[in-house]
């Protein structure tokens, strides 16, 4: 794994800084704008509308990926200039062989779950993609690149294939009682794409690794304080709660092996969360006795500062 991981390193450190090789192009208004009232309930269409001044803004890099955006920061805010940047460094490290596009709504609209709600996709999602078309979308700024990470491993078919988790996602409805959100595989996506982050937000190889540790620590305590609020539920999904964050922090354990060879193992994903299951009610009767699971619980998934 070490291996693989200063592989990554090493192509990110030899990734070339953008600030010099951004070119402005027309921001495509038609498509942020047409888009915005079919993934959230209308939330961040009422915010584009709200905004008497907003900036559009659309930068292509060196290797022809291009981000369009529309922001409430100004159009020259160091900001939002460093955010571009860094997307099209991250798309470059991404792939090279076709050019991606990233649709983002800057909105600050942080992911947050009220006491005493299950969660829904109000509280955690922040964007989507279709598999295979090299197109991102991304609608708020709270772990934006991390969420385009995310997205473009869904743009880049670089998933699990969805016709394996079938079989697995049945025998996780027949012992929680309840309709999963159907793509399970967002647990190995959001792994992916976690890890991914762990490099591209470190200074050095020795700060990945550290940061790799930390989110480790934080996704089990994340998985605990959701387990205590999910756990006796039986309201169907509406997002990928359970994928997000009960079921990828159980592939965490495997790490290495899921990330090398995903499709392989997901026959085991059911035998692993078995394992895993006495611990995480353990961890979650704790939450419950301390009262924090029933406080206003942060959603965000990139937990390394």
């Amino acid at each position: 794994m070490d291996a693989y991981r200063e592989q990554v390193w090493d192509a990110w450190a030899s990734q070339p800084s953008q600030k010099r090789t951004m070119t402005d192009i027309p921001a495509n208004k038609a498509q942020l704008m047409a888009r915005v009232d079919t993934f959230d309930g209308g939330h961040t269409a009422r915010w584009l509308s709200g905004l008497q001044s907003p900036t559009w803004r659309a930068v292509r890099g060196p290797t022809g990926h291009t981000i369009h955006c529309v922001s409430e920061r100004a159009f020259e805010d160091p900001t939002l200039v460093a955010d571009l940047q860094l997307g099209l460094r991250l798309l470059g490290w991404m792939t090279r062989r076709k050019a991606v596009t990233w649709y983002w709504w800057d909105q600050e609209w942080p992911r947050s779950l009220p006491s005493a709600e299950e969660p829904r996709k109000e509280h955690l999602n922040g964007g989507w993609a279709i598999p295979g078309i090299p197109e991102v979308h991304v609608y708020r700024r709270e772990e934006a690149h991390k969420v385009m990470l995310h997205e473009t491993i869904h743009a880049l078919l670089l998933d699990v294939p969805p016709a394996l988790v079938d079989g697995p996602r049945t025998e996780f409805e027949g012992i929680l009682g309840r309709k999963l959100w159907p793509h399970l595989g967002e647990a190995f996506t959001e792994l992916y794409a976690e890890w991914l982050w762990s490099i591209a937000s470190a200074r050095t190889l020795e700060n990945a690794k550290e940061r790799w540790i930390y989110q480790l620590a934080c996704s089990e305590d994340q998985a605990a304080t959701l387990w205590a609020r999910i756990r006796d539920s039986k309201q169907d999904e509406d997002t990928n709660v359970f994928a997000y964050y009960i079921l990828k922090w159980v592939l965490m354990k495997y790490t290495p092996i899921v990330l090398l060879s995903p499709a392989k193992t997901v026959g085991l994903w059911f035998s692993w969360w078995r394992t895993a299951l006495p611990k995480l009610n353990r961890m979650a009767d704790i939450k419950k006795t301390s009262g924090s699971n029933s406080a206003e619980i942060p959603m965000g998934m990139t937990c390394a500062a």
